[in-house]
């Protein structure tokens, strides 16, 4: 039966469900006596809607606190097993696939190395649905309890409603690219498993919020060194965040040419690309024949050597 808002009893109960779900996954554990504030929710709905998703599997109790001068008061925690999670990270080096459960703990990992000439679509989406079907297989898990595949790119997402996330990526030259297509294409997970795909300092910036150094803040800003610079915009009307093409800014007029065409981007300076370029250039000399991240380690532990040890001066000039 609808109220005279149009909900039903139906939609009463999951969102009464889905409150006390989120509260106990970003903040848990929590007791009953604190899930009341925190989701809205008076004493008798919380013990109702505790009691069936511990009876579906999906809360669990977690130890108990003393209370002021009353019993102790049991948590609750969402049940780690109850559920799992994919993560991909498409970076600028490699494609990495993790499976997690529902208490962030990681299960599975594939990574496959990029050559920078692999931004072939074909390799990036192969890479992907082999490394989602391995971390799958390494845990023996059901696809039917999967909740989602999460996917963090380079470049702007536009997100459609025919042909779902498409990628538009110019430093990796990807035009109108619709991987949320081309990764159901041949993927072995069922329908109902949703791909949420969205640029890579994005999905930082909002894991930040959740569950890292922006918890609790209502403005914050998250920056991305990696190949190249990015930036995370969260405030009140930007919610999740916003993606800020910050490494293209302009810091200095006919500046170095920047990977994107452009001179002068900030990311032409402080990108590690073009950090270990620069080292190169001065007279520095960066190992040969590894992938990006150990020369850069190499890079930082010259300029920032033990005490004792004499810091490569190209190195401490670059940085």
């Amino acid at each position: 039966m609808a109220g005279r808002n149009g909900r039903t009893v139906r939609d009463l109960r999951r969102g009464n469900r889905t409150a006390v779900l989120q509260r106990l996954y970003f903040d848990g554990p929590l007791s009953r006596f604190e899930l009341g504030p925190a989701t809205g929710l008076s004493s008798g709905s919380v013990s109702n809607v505790v009691a069936d998703l511990i009876a579906d599997g999906l809360v669990e109790e977690a130890g108990s606190v003393d209370s002021d001068g009353g019993r102790p008061r049991t948590l609750l925690r969402v049940a780690p097993d109850s559920g799992q999670m994919i993560g991909v990270d498409v970076g600028e080096t490699r494609v990495r696939v993790e499976l997690f459960d529902l208490a962030l703990t990681e299960l599975a990992r594939v990574e496959r190395p990029l050559t920078p000439q692999g931004y072939d679509v074909e390799v990036i989406t192969g890479h992907i649905r082999d490394g989602v079907a391995e971390v799958l297989t390494a845990q023996g898990a059901a696809p039917d309890r999967l909740l989602g595949v999460g996917v963090g790119v380079p470049g702007i997402v536009e997100h459609t409603p025919d042909r779902g996330a498409v990628v538009h990526g110019q430093t990796i030259g990807w035009d109108a690219v619709p991987l949320e297509q081309l990764l159901r294409s041949a993927s072995r997970l069922p329908d109902a498993v949703p791909y949420l795909i969205d640029n890579g300092a994005k999905t930082l910036g909002q894991a930040e919020m959740w569950f890292g150094a922006g918890r609790g803040a209502r403005n914050a800003v998250v920056v991305l060194f990696g190949s190249g610079v990015g930036a995370c915009l969260v405030t009140p009307e930007v919610e999740h965040g916003r993606a800020v093409e910050w490494g293209h800014l302009t810091v200095r007029v006919r500046g170095r040419r920047c990977r994107c065409g452009a001179p002068g981007c900030l990311e032409a300076y402080a990108g590690a690309e073009s950090l270990l370029a620069r080292w190169r250039e001065e007279g520095g000399r960066p190992p040969e024949d590894t992938d990006e991240e150990t020369a850069l380690t190499a890079m930082l532990a010259a300029a920032y050597p033990p005490e004792g040890t004499a810091p490569d001066p190209v190195a401490l000039a670059v940085l």
